[in-house]
């Protein structure tokens, strides 16, 4: 016997007996007879046992929701689906599938003697397979089981195979994983996944001319695809009409309206590869969420075990991103003047209450720059970082009524004689003066807050910092260190540098009471069925007594209403923070909170190099980046009750700061209060105590090598 025509008798035997009641032995029978003459079929009948046919695992897209519910993501690896039960399958899209497809598939037995038989005349009179006899059940198999190799043993297995997962399955359960499975063009897979891709609708939602369509690309996808190929996808579509009417499953007006329907004419597609799979609006936050995904232990054991998790196992993850929240972002870095690329812009806020963070604007444009500025840059922040300084005196005893020389220039000792002093100047040239805390911020002053920093201790700064989860800075390597490893002497001015949304969270702890929570971004990952598999937890870290949260706030309001904050005052509701601006301008900030949120705005140069101007003017943290923060909270506040700030307890009346140096004499002599002791109870996410036994070193940024050297830093 010919092989080819070997081979289609073989095939029309085996579905000819698979539809009879002998089913399986009497295809085993065949075989047997058949095995002397037929070399490529002997190990078919090896799959006949008894044992549960496994079915592949379907590769499922994870979907990303908001805070609302609302899908912002899609991820998914090579395949994009998104499983359904077959109840949400409207039964006019499984009356056009079966109808071109498998008209008997409730009646036969897993194979089909009528479609088999119809197939070998089709094939014998065209020469070719122009009309296919596997059953769907059939289909399933190949997709699932035995591939789509064109082999006779392939085919006996997977008839053998399909009359089997009938007697494991019920027909409906098979028709369920066969409408999630079958490939639809266009790199959907399923009928959900390709109802979205060509008509933007839940498949629940579509109509006949839609089911009709979508049942007419089963056979060949590509072939029969509305986009690129328009005239034979209405061939196609009309035939599966025309079996319908004749069928008695559509009327003749119901057939016509198939008929009339517009082909769709481009393609929607919510979400991409794992490359991309993000949406506009949620791109920085949504790359985020994948990186912290593929990071959770609960979702694998290895970073193998948690990509396939991530992008194959249909999670449902649900974040802290508030679309809301975002869209005011973005409106209000969008008032920035474009400078072609010259600066950047960040944006983090962070709820105060828990850590969660609401919206993220992490550079220029997702699609050309992936690099986030807001999680991943490390930027100088400036004067922003003397609210650690303040914080640190606050909950050592210090009041905002007790005064401190702010006089510029001023000098401080390095770690090594040899290398004489550093000298630090006010913004702007700025003389300075004597004054209170209060007044020092609101100037912010740099030798007023370099002598509040040597006096508390850059030690008990640094820990402060580290509580509030600044645990780590950059050097001049740029290698990461612990704060409290090699703590610069100009640390209180914000020579180190650390990632904006660390700030913003840190500053929440202000809003907060004094407990500082770690940003974070997943609430909670379920798996398709509703299974938790993680549940973000985090009972806070009590880092400063509510007493220093609420005089620390007071000051921070009073640089707003009256300070180098005025930009980002609010309309109604009351507002805290803090500017920041370093060297040569090439970093700007304003970082602040109000009793609903905390955020941190960025402005600089990515490069780190070139000075920050706009329409001429350097760039200052009390300009352009209050100004952004101020049009952001102004739009996320409205319509939310105005809250005040807590006021804080009496305090003693204020006394003089006194600090001196042989290099720095400048500062009036008056009488020292004695220095308060540091509450026994403080402890953070650094693990101190609020002591430390590290040897204040030089700084990383300022040190100099002759005591005539000055270093200029801008302030505000």
């Amino acid at each position: 016997m010919a092989p080819l025509v070997r081979s289609r008798f073989v095939r029309i035997v085996v579905s000819w007996l698979g539809a009879t009641a002998a089913g399986t032995a009497a295809i085993v029978a065949v075989m047997v007879l058949l095995a002397n003459t037929l070399s490529d079929v002997p190990k078919a009948w090896s799959a006949h046992t008894e044992k549960p046919i496994l079915l592949s695992k379907v590769a499922t897209r994870s979907v990303v929701y908001n805070v609302n519910g609302e899908e912002m993501a899609l991820l998914f690896a090579a395949e994009d689906r998104e499983e359904v039960s077959l109840d949400r399958v409207p039964q006019l899209l499984r009356d056009a599938v079966l109808t071109i497809e498998d008209r008997d598939f409730y009646q036969h037995k897993g194979v089909n003697l009528r479609s088999g038989a119809r197939a070998l005349f089709t094939d014998l009179g065209a020469g070719g397979s122009a009309q296919g006899g596997s059953t769907i059940t059939q289909q399933l198999i190949k997709n699932l089981v035995t591939g789509s190799q064109q082999t006779l043993d392939r085919k006996v297995r997977e008839a053998i195979l399909a009359v089997r997962l009938e007697k494991q399955m019920s027909k409906d359960e098979i028709l369920e994983r066969y409408l999630n499975v079958v490939y639809l063009g266009h790199g959907s897979y399923g009928v959900q996944a390709a109802s979205e891709t060509y008509f933007n609708k839940n498949v629940s939602d579509i109509g006949w001319p839609e089911a009709a369509l979508l049942a007419s690309l089963i056979r060949n996808p590509v072939g029969y695809s509305p986009i690129s190929s328009p005239e034979l996808s209405r061939e196609r579509r009309a035939l599966v009409a025309r079996l319908l009417f004749e069928n008695h499953k559509i009327d003749a007006a119901q057939r016509q309206a198939i008929l009339d329907a517009p082909l769709p004419e481009r393609l929607f597609k919510r979400g991409s590869t794992t490359a991309d799979a993000q949406l506009v609006g949620g791109n920085y936050f949504s790359e985020r969420v994948k990186q912290d995904l593929l990071a959770l232990p609960a979702l694998g054991s290895s970073p193998e075990a948690r990509y396939d998790t991530v992008f194959n196992g249909g999670l449902r993850v649900y974040t802290t991103y508030d679309p809301g929240a975002q869209a005011a972002a973005e409106t209000a870095v969008r008032s920035v003047p474009d400078t072609k690329g010259k600066f950047f812009t960040g944006l983090a806020a962070v709820d105060p209450a828990t850590g969660a963070v609401r919206a993220m604007v992490g550079g220029p444009d997702f699609a050309t720059s992936k690099y986030n500025y807001v999680t991943q840059g490390w930027r100088q922040p400036g004067s922003s970082f003397k609210t650690f300084v303040l914080l640190a005196a606050l909950e050592a005893g210090y009041v905002p009524s007790d005064t401190i020389a702010g006089t510029s220039p001023c000098r401080f000792p390095n770690a090594s004689e040899k290398l004489g002093y550093s000298q630090i100047e006010n913004s702007g040239g700025s003389g300075g003066k004597v004054g209170d805390l209060v007044s020092q911020t609101q100037s912010s002053s740099n030798c007023a807050y370099m002598r509040l920093g040597q006096t508390v201790g850059l030690e008990q700064a640094a820990a402060m910092a580290a509580k509030l989860g600044i645990t780590t800075i950059s050097d001049t390597d740029g290698r990461e260190i612990p704060m409290t490893e090699e703590i610069p002497l100009t640390l209180p001015i914000g020579s180190q540098e650390v990632h904006p949304v660390a700030m913003a969270a840190a500053y929440a702890a202000i809003a907060n009471g004094g407990i500082y929570h770690a940003p974070y971004y997943i609430e909670k990952v379920e798996t398709a069925d509703g299974r938790l598999l993680y549940q973000h937890t985090d009972p806070g870290v009590y880092a400063f007594s509510p007493q220093t949260a609420r005089l620390a706030t007071q000051v921070l309001a009073k640089n707003v209403t009256g300070g180098t904050g005025r930009n980002a005052a609010l309309k109604k509701q009351p507002a805290a923070g803090k500017t920041g601006t370093t060297s040569k301008n090439v970093d700007a900030w304003f970082v602040g909170f109000t009793p609903y949120l905390a955020t941190a705005v960025w402005i600089g140069s990515p490069d780190d190099q070139e000075t920050v101007k706009i329409r001429g003017v350097d760039m200052m943290g009390g300009n352009y980046p209050a100004k952004v923060w101020g049009a952001f909270n102004e739009a996320f506040h409205q319509g939310r009750e105005v809250l005040q700030f807590e006021k804080p307890e009496p305090t003693r009346k204020g006394k003089f700061i006194r600090y001196t140096n042989k290099y720095d004499r400048g500062a009036p002599a008056t009488t020292v209060p004695k220095k308060p002791t540091t509450p026994s109870r403080t402890t953070g996410a650094s693990g101190s105590s609020g002591k430390t036994t590290t040897t204040v070193k030089g700084s990383t940024k300022t040190t100099t090598k002759s005591p005539a050297t000055t270093t200029k830093r801008s302030g505000g």
